[in-house]
C-alpha cells in the first residue's frame, strides 16, 4: 500500500526470492496506485492475480478510484504483468478497489469484486480472458474501500463469499448471495480449510472467530467468570476483544 497520506513510491508489488531477505519491485503503475489483492493460482503459484487501487487517505476522507485502478495477471511468478482490466466483460469508467479470487478446483474460473459505478461481481471461466457480470448488489459493496475481498470455496467450484459489513455467500457461482453475520460485525478476511471447508476462520474488526460447520456457528469472545485476571491481563484482553 505505501504511504497513504502522499504519493510515493512504495506502492505495488514487491518479490522476494532469498527468503525475504532482499525484495524487488515487480509491479508498479504510479506513485498513487496501491496494490489491492494478490492471490495465486492454488494449482501452479506461477500465475497470480493482483488488484491495483488509486488510494490517498486525508485527515477528514478518503479518496478511492483513479486510472491505476485494475486487474493484473502474470504467469512467470510476477517477472511480467498483463492488464487484464480492459478485457471482455468487465466494467468501463473509474475504477476503485478491487479484489480477485481463484478457484482451487478449477483454475480457468475467477471472480474479481469491483468498486466501480458499474461494479460488482464478476466471473470469468477461462483464466481471465473474458468475463461475465453475476451480480450487482450493492450490500456486496457496501463499504468498499474497507473490505472488497472474495474468497473461493476450497471444495465447491460454485461457491464462494464476499466480506463488507456482512459477509455474503453464493452457492450459484456469484449469482446470488446469502448475508450472514459472525459474531462481530466488519468482516475483513476470511480462511477456509483446503481439506474442509467447513472449518473456517473469519477475521473483522472484533478479532477473530472459528467455525467448524460452513459459517452456520462461530466461536465467541465470551470469557470465563471463573478467571481471575490481573489489571494487565484484563487490558490485554480488552483490546483484543474490541
Amino acid at each position: 500500500m505505501g504511504n497513504l497520506w502522499k504519493p510515493n513510491e512504495q506502492r505495488g508489488i514487491f518479490k522476494s526470492t532469498d527468503g525475504g531477505q532482499t525484495w524487488k519491485k515487480v509491479l508498479y503503475v504510479s506513485d498513487q496506485t496501491a496494490a489491492s489483492d494478490l492471490v495465486f493460482d492454488p494449482n501452479n503459484p506461477r500465475i497470480m492475480y493482483a488488484g491495483t487501487w488509486d488510494i490517498k487517505r486525508n485527515g477528514y476522507r478518503m479518496d478511492s478510484g483513479g486510472s491505476g485502478s485494475g486487474l493484473w495477471k502474470t504467469t512467470d511468478g510476477g517477472d511480467s504483468w498483463t492488464d487484464l482490466s480492459k478485457n471482455t466483460g468487465l466494467p468501463n469508467g473509474m475504477w476503485g478497489i478491487v479484489g480477485v479470487a481463484v478457484s482451487p478446483l478449477n483454475s480457468n474460473r475467477l471472480w474479481t469484486i469491483i468498486e466501480a459505478q458499474e461494479g460488482g461481481v464478476f466471473r470469468s471461466d477461462d483464466g481471465g480472458l473474458t468475463w461475465q457480470k453475476t451480480n450487482d448488489d450493492r450490500a456486496l459493496r457496501q463499504r468498499a474501500w474497507y473490505y472488497s475481498r472474495i474468497y473461493a470455496d476450497t471444495q465447491n467450484e460454485d461457491m464462494l463469499y464476499v466480506m463488507n459489513v456482512s459477509y455474503h455467500r453464493s452457492k450459484d457461482a456469484g449469482k446470488t448471495f446469502e448475508s450472514f453475520n459472525a459474531p462481530h460485525g466488519d468482516h475483513h478476511d476470511l480462511w477456509i480449510d483446503p481439506n474442509n471447508n467447513q472449518r473456517m476462520i473469519i477475521a473483522d474488526d472484533g478479532g477473530a472467530q472459528v467455525s467448524y460447520d460452513g459459517g452456520e456457528n462461530w466461536t465467541t469472545y465470551t470469557i470465563s467468570p471463573q478467571h481471575n485476571f490481573t489489571g494487565s491481563q484484563q487490558i490485554i484482553i480488552f483490546r483484543i476483544i474490541f
